[in-house]
């Protein structure tokens, strides 16, 4: 009930906004990026979310060239 409330939704514009623009800064960890964006993932409505490919041309974009 609380979470209903209260819960920060985002639209689906925010969303793709977000996972777009998302990169791999030189302090973060692999680990700490990837939970990061799989909790932008997992935000998604199944049926919005992005293809698998989409998904993970998305995911290498975001790391630096140096991992990539």
């Amino acid at each position: 009930m609380f979470l209903e409330k209260f819960a920060d939704e985002k639209t689906l514009t925010m969303l793709l906004k977000e996972f777009g623009s998302l990169k791999m800064e030189g302090k973060d960890k692999l680990n700490d990026f990837n939970q990061r964006f799989i909790r932008i993932l997992n935000n998604f409505e199944a049926d919005t979310k992005p293809y698998d490919s989409s998904t993970i041309n998305y995911y290498t974009s975001a790391l630096p060239t140096t991992i990539a």
